[in-house]
C-alpha cells in the first residue's frame, strides 16, 4: 500500500499528569506546561526546517500527552502547515477524552485518534501506573466514535499478572468496539523505566518468554479472524485503514521532528535530534538564544542505511524487496543478503514472493534474530 502523504510531521508533546511505569519516552510533569511558550517553540523550530513544495504532508501529535494540551493550540500548530494535510493524527488518554475536546481535535482539522488503552483489566492497568480504569476507555470511546471514523487503540500484552485468559477478554472487548486500527506491543523492560526498577528490586516478576509468544499467537489469532491484518510487526488495521504516517518511517520517507526529544530524517543519510531537555529546548526556539546544543545530527553511512533497509522493511506485511535493496546497494550486497536468508527460507521463517524476502508467523517470534543475521 502507498500512502497519499511524502513527508511527515511529528510533534512531541512531553508533558503528562502521570508517567506510566513502562515508558521511557521524554516527558516532564504537566505542571511544567507552559502551553503559550512550548507552541511558540515549536513553531519557531518549524520556522527554520523546509517542507518541499508540493508535498502532501502526515500530522502526528504524540508524546508525553497531546490530548492534555488547550485545543487553541493544536490549532495553532495545524494552521502553521501550507501544505496540505492528509492523515492528522492526535494521541489521547481515555481519561482525557471529553465532548469539547472530542468535538475541538475535529475542528482543528483530526481526522485520526490513537488511544493509548494497553488492557481492560482494572488490577492490570494499576499494576502499570495507568491513571484510567477500563470503564473510562469504553466512555471515552463512544465519545470519539461520534466526531472520528478512524480510530486507533494501543495494547499491550506481557504485562505483570496477566494470563491468556485475562488478555483473551481484553481483545474480545477490544473487537466489540471495533475500532479501525490496533497496536499491540510485546511489554519491554527499558533501562530507564520504572517498571524495570521494580522487578530489578524483585517487586514484579516478568512473565515467562513463552507466554508472551502464545499471548503473541492468540492476539494475532483472534485478530485475524476479526478481519484485521497484521500489516507491521506490531500493528493491525482493517482494510484500508493503515496509519501512514508510521508506514511512511518504515518506508524511508523523510519527516521532521519538532519539540524535545524529536527525530527528524531527510530520507537520505541525515538524522537530526533534538535535546531531551524541554528547559534547554525552549531557551534555543522559544527565547532565541541560540541552538548549541539543542539539535544534533548524524549522517548514515552505506552500511548503516543498509542495515536500517533490511530492519525497517522486514517490519512490513511487504517485506523487503530485493530489487529496491539492489538498486541501493549493488548487486554483490543482494547475493550476500540471499546466502544469508537461505537457512530461514528452508526453517519456513522467512518466505519469498515476487522478488521480496517476509517474515512469517513462526519468523516474527524470531526477528530480532533474522533482522541481525541478515546484517
Amino acid at each position: 500500500m502507498i500512502s497519499e502523504e511524502n513527508f511527515g510531521i511529528y510533534i512531541h508533546f512531553p508533558f503528562c499528569r502521570k508517567k506510566c511505569l513502562y515508558c521511557d519516552f521524554y516527558s516532564v510533569g504537566e505542571r511544567l506546561a507552559d502551553w503559550p511558550l512550548f507552541g511558540r517553540a515549536v513553531e519557531n523550530e518549524f520556522m527554520t526546517r523546509q517542507i518541499p513544495s508540493g508535498s502532501t504532508v502526515s500530522l502526528y501529535l504524540g508524546g508525553g500527552t497531546p490530548s492534555l494540551a488547550p485545543v487553541d493550540l493544536i490549532k495553532r500548530f495545524r494552521n502553521m502547515i501550507i501544505n496540505p494535510i492528509g492523515e492528522f493524527t492526535i494521541e489521547v488518554n481515555p481519561d482525557d477524552v471529553t465532548e469539547e475536546r472530542a468535538k475541538g481535535w475535529a475542528d482543528a482539522g483530526v481526522n485520526r485518534v490513537s488511544m493509548g488503552v494497553q488492557t481492560l483489566n482494572d488490577s492490570e492497568l494499576r499494576a502499570i501506573g495507568r491513571r484510567h480504569t477500563a470503564s473510562d476507555v469504553f466512555s471515552a470511546y463512544s465519545i470519539l466514535r461520534k466526531y472520528f471514523s478512524n480510530i486507533s487503540l494501543d495494547l499491550i500484552f506481557g504485562l505483570p499478572g496477566q494470563t491468556i485468559s485475562s488478555l483473551s477478554d481484553t481483545i474480545d472487548r477490544f473487537l466489540e468496539m471495533r475500532p479501525e486500527h490496533i497496536s499491540a506491543y510485546s511489554l519491554m523492560y527499558e533501562e530507564r523505566s520504572a517498571l524495570t526498577r521494580l522487578r530489578d528490586a524483585g517487586k514484579i516478576a516478568e512473565l515467562p518468554e513463552e507466554d508472551s509468544v502464545e499471548m503473541f499467537r492468540l492476539l494475532t489469532s483472534k485478530l485475524r479472524a476479526a478481519g484485521y491484518e497484521r500489516y507491521e510487526l506490531s500493528n493491525y488495521s482493517l482494510p484500508g485503514k493503515r496509519s501512514h504516517h508510521n508506514s511512511n518511517y518504515w518506508k524511508g520517507i523523510p519527516y521532521i521532528g519538532l519539540g524535545p526529544s524529536a527525530h527528524s530524517y531527510d530520507g537520505d543519510r541525515e538524522r537530526r535530534y533534538n535535546c531531551a531537555d524541554l528547559s534547554l529546548y525552549i531557551k534555543g526556539f522559544a527565547e532565541l538564544k541560540g541552538n548549541a546544543g539543542v539539535v544534533e545530527s548524524e549522517f548514515l553511512s552505506d552500511e548503516e542505511l543498509r542495515e536500517e533497509m533490511i530492519m525497517t522493511r522486514l517490519r512490513t506485511c511487504e517485506g523487503l524487496d530485493l530489487k529496491e535493496f539492489q538498486d541501493c546497494f549493488g548487486e554483490k550486497e543482494r547475493k550476500k543478503l540471499e546466502k544469508r536468508a537461505v537457512s530461514y527460507l528452508k526453517s519456513g521463517d522467512l518466505r519469498s514472493i515476487d522478488n521480496h524476502i517476509i517474515l512469517t508467523d513462526t519468523g516474527v517470534m524470531i526477528s530480532d534474530e533474522i533482522i541481525s543475521d541478515l546484517f
